[in-house]
């Protein structure tokens, strides 16, 4: 992923308030686009592989990689035993060779929810790109007017002559930046067919492993109202008022609870 450095394109320490539309012009700046042309680059990048496709590959990877262990997979021998009904060894070393085999088979299974996992990562932060995009794209042309509820929800704040903060500019242009990059990232990795050799997903595995969807996914929101969710980048930082209010909020739930506490 990208790291930005924002701090060449402002003037002086001194300077907090710019021209909104000076906002456009360093995500234009940074991503070597104009903005509409970044929009359609947004829109343009779509997961179009199919489970087919998918399939047909690894059948053909795997007949070409290592045609002997598929004919066993396929057409497995079939299972003795003695007269007592016990396991020969013969027996012993034939489950043992389908077991080794069906680990080493699963490198061309294909899972259908790998190829979703893609499409649902990709959709959430396009969306979000875009909304941001849209939002930079409303203020720098002065029509700021039309998004002040989701300006007031993530507490971007604009002088009286429409001009926007240092901090702001900061705020929006690097969740942009961010996401546009983890889209061209998951975007590029699940048209590649060999991907799916590697990769395999499935919702019995997230269960295994004690996680739940929405561990693996982004948050579909701008921003999310918790301190210790701040670093994320694909969402708004919290502003410096943000932080404040969230730490009064805390102390002041520390206090409602050490008071229940103390009256048991």
């Amino acid at each position: 992923m990208v790291n930005l450095n924002l701090e060449p394109y402002f003037e002086s320490a001194d300077i907090q308030y710019y021209d909104s539309k000076y906002m456009i012009t360093i995500l234009e700046n940074i991503l070597g686009n104009k903005i509409e042309d970044i929009k359609k680059e947004i829109n343009d990048a779509q997961i179009v592989v199919s489970n087919e496709q998918i399939k047909e590959y690894l059948e053909k990877t795997f007949e070409e990689e290592d045609p002997e262990l598929k004919k066993r997979i396929e057409k497995p021998k079939p299972k003795r035993s003695g007269n007592t009904g016990k396991l020969t060894d013969e027996d012993m070393k034939a489950y043992s060779q389908e077991f080794v085999d069906g680990l080493n088979a699963r490198r061309y299974y294909f899972e259908p929810y790998t190829l979703e996992y893609f499409k649902r990562y990709s959709n959430i932060v396009r969306n979000k790109a875009l909304l941001l995009l849209n939002m930079i794209e409303k203020i720098g042309n002065k029509d700021a007017l039309s998004i002040q509820d989701l300006m007031k929800e993530l507490d971007i704040q604009l002088d009286e002559n429409g001009n926007i903060s240092k901090e702001d500019i900061v705020r929006l242009i690097t969740p942009i930046v961010y996401n546009m990059s983890a889209l061209k990232e998951t975007v590029t990795k699940a048209n590649d067919l060999k991907t799916y050799l590697t990769c395999k997903i499935s919702i019995d595995y997230l269960y295994r492993k004690g996680l739940s969807e929405s561990d693996i996914y982004p948050s579909e929101s701008l921003q999310i109202k918790k301190i210790d969710y701040d670093l994320l980048k694909d969402n708004v930082p919290l502003s410096k008022n943000q932080k404040v209010e969230l730490a009064l909020q805390q102390k002041r739930g520390i206090k409602q609870l050490t008071k229940i506490l103390c009256d048991l």
